[in-house]
């Protein structure tokens, strides 16, 4: 009897633990690309897929770790939204109230734009470009001094609409690899992030600690107008502190490095492959257990 109430605490405590690496990897990274290899469409069965656009397409290059896409300020990377993008813990759709953008970049020069785009979630009203609004992003702005750009990050709300903050002094170098990251937190607002320190600001648009959730996108695009390599990009649901940045090439990264998509589909096959097998074992002790204690009691 003991031993059948001990395997049924374990077979408990494992569905417990494997409930909370859902609500963990739900609630943290919706979405991450190691872009360490390009695979054709039939090949890839996930959702969050990345398909590469324009002529040429954006090319595999050396990366910060291992490989990285490099766009030449003319193609992108586009990911339709994926249900498992929508599926978060606390809502059904992606409304989310916080949000993390990071990715190393490499800028190998300036498109005379705006907005060299690192990151962009969009929401599309329809089939022309035109009804694409920019929902959230993190992208870098050219400057008067040729070798460096301003940093810069938004997000569009339901109750305060789109507001933006961008670098003071333009802190983005051409040729080096930075780490970029953008959070907008509910409790002190937006911010930016260079190789993990937060860097100072000022806002261009609406106010830096802007009411509401953020309006749902649609799709996501990559290294849309810019002339940049970009590797590991992330997207979370939470305002990530700099400790949580991907600064190294830590566990998180090693998890795979052969899928241009990741998100949190894969993390939940190895929890629930993980979790039959441990379950199945502990059935065939419980059976065995059973079948020696009718033996002793004939």
């Amino acid at each position: 009897m003991l031993k059948r109430t001990l395997a049924l605490t374990c077979i408990l405590c494992i569905l417990t633990a494997s409930s909370i690496i859902k609500e963990k990897a739900c609630c943290e990274t919706l979405a991450m690309w190691h872009l360490d290899e390009i695979y054709t469409p039939e090949a890839m069965d996930s959702g969050n897929n990345a398909f590469l656009g324009g002529i040429p397409p954006p090319e595999l290059v050396e990366g910060k770790f291992g490989k990285a896409l490099s766009f030449n300020g003319e193609n992108f990377l586009y990911v339709p939204f994926s249900q498992g993008l929508y599926a978060t813990a606390r809502v059904t759709l992606y409304t989310p109230e916080e949000v993390t953008l990071e990715a190393w970049i490499f800028l190998n020069g300036f498109k005379n734009v705006e907005y060299n785009n690192v990151i962009v979630i969009a929401f599309r009203a329809g089939l022309e470009w035109q009804t694409i609004t920019r929902i959230c992003g993190i992208a870098v702005t050219p400057s008067d001094d040729p070798n460096r750009g301003f940093l810069r990050g938004y997000v569009y709300t339901d109750k305060d609409h789109f507001n933006e903050i961008i670098t003071v002094d333009p802190i983005i170098p051409l040729n080096v690899w930075v780490h970029v990251a953008f959070t907008r937190s509910l409790s002190t607002g937006m911010h930016l992030y260079v190789n993990g320190e937060e860097v100072n600001v000022r806002v261009v648009s609406g106010i830096r600690n802007p009411r509401g959730n953020i309006i749902r996108g649609t799709e996501i695009f990559l290294g849309h107008d810019a002339k940049i390599v970009i590797d590991e990009p992330r997207i979370c649901d939470v305002a990530l502190n700099p400790s949580q940045l991907l600064i190294e090439n830590t566990l998180e990264l090693a998890v795979s490095r052969t899928e241009i998509d990741i998100g949190p589909n894969l993390m939940w096959a190895i929890v629930m492959a993980s979790v039959a097998f441990a379950i199945a074992w502990l059935l065939r002790r419980i059976i065995q257990t059973w079948g020696i204690s009718s033996r002793f009691k004939e």
